[in-house]
């Protein structure tokens, strides 16, 4: 876009917004660039033990790990290079400024929905438990990340033709050059980044909570039925015995579909400010006084570390409210939970 608003390429730099946008990229991206790394890394190493990798919701969480890896460093590491060293890499060449271009959103799409897949799959495994088996395999997992690969790969090809170098603020950038990229596109990336697979992660989880409140239901009929039946004593103890085993398969439902209810409303959170911005941002530009424009540089670069962020901390969610995800994270790092360590101390008694 071309700087229309009049005001000199340097005057807007010189606002303290501008000067505080710029010190969020220089100090604030290296250590989400480093948490997201570790983070990362430690949930795919997690995600891959013997335990886990056979399930599909595992599988899909692995493959989430590898795109928010590739989110940070497509992304955040080049506005931190630009701001801390003052290279861009869109500006090397008019194939960088495509394919870097490319890449950024193609990887926030896919991981987006990689997250939609796998809010699907536990939909089915709950309220279809016995088709799950035929439908949740880890062969058609595969399948459906293959498919959001090459459905975002056709969705933003259009990015190689739909951005160039232009002049924006009075300097060379890799921007967008037409009508549909600059003012079509973002409302067309909100729908598919945002609105779209928010909506179906929604519907899921009530479909789910919906089964889980019925299968309670049902569960305490049982039991209650059970507590007043005059049977004998070993047809009640068998009837305990399956009673604790439904228990048991309920507790594992809800540990799952609660760290992935978590997950989805943190990206909801996280991720609309940019996407609004997005969308606002061609509208306000036009005509901004120098004030106005720094004001807009803090903003992208506020929304752009929530955005960040949930590509950051999917790790630490896993942790909180994943209890089968922390027990193999304990066992990787031999640390014993005191539900292990009582176990152990009753059979050393024993």
């Amino acid at each position: 876009m071309n700087n229309s608003s009049g005001h000199s390429a340097v005057a807007y730099k010189t606002h303290p917004e501008f000067i505080a946008s710029e010190q969020i990229w220089i100090y604030v991206s290296p250590i989400l660039i480093f948490i997201g790394t570790i983070a990362n890394t430690l949930s795919i190493i997690v995600l891959l033990r013997k335990r886990m990798r056979t399930s599909t919701t595992m599988f899909y969480l692995t493959v989430l790990s590898f795109g928010d890896m590739m989110v940070l460093y497509t992304g955040l590491l080049r506005y931190w290079i630009k701001s801390a060293f003052h290279e861009d890499i869109r500006l090397i060449s008019e194939f960088s400024c495509k394919i870097h271009a490319f890449l950024v959103y193609f990887s926030l799409d896919f991981t987006t929905w990689v997250l939609v897949a796998v809010t699907i799959d536990r939909c089915i495994f709950v309220c279809l438990p016995f088709r799950a088996k035929r439908l949740c395999t880890l062969k058609h997992a595969k399948i459906v990340v293959i498919g959001i690969a090459l459905v975002m790969t056709a969705l933003n090809f259009q990015l190689f033709w739909g951005v160039s170098f232009e002049v924006q603020l009075g300097e060379l950038a890799c921007t967008h050059v037409n009508d549909f990229t600059e003012f079509a596109w973002p409302w067309i990336d909100f729908c598919m980044f945002s609105i779209v697979p928010f909506t179906i992660m929604i519907i899921a989880n009530i479909l789910i909570i919906k089964k889980l409140f019925m299968s309670h239901k049902r569960v305490a009929s049982h039991n209650h039925e059970a507590a007043h039946s005059e049977h004998s004593e070993s047809v009640m103890n068998h009837s305990n015995g399956h009673s604790v085993n439904v228990h048991a398969k309920q507790r594992k439902v809800p540990s799952v579909t609660t760290m992935l209810l978590t997950t989805n409303c943190v990206f909801l959170a996280l991720t609309l400010p940019i996407v609004v911005y997005l969308i606002v941002y061609p509208y306000v530009l036009y005509d901004a006084t120098d004030h106005v424009t720094a004001v807009l540089q803090l903003l992208w670069a506020i929304a752009n570390m929530f955005q960040y962020t949930n590509n950051t901390i999917h790790f630490f969610l896993y942790c909180m409210t994943g209890p089968r995800f922390r027990r193999e994270l304990f066992k990787l790092f031999n640390i014993k939970t005191r539900s292990s360590h009582e176990l152990t101390m009753t059979m050393e008694m024993h």
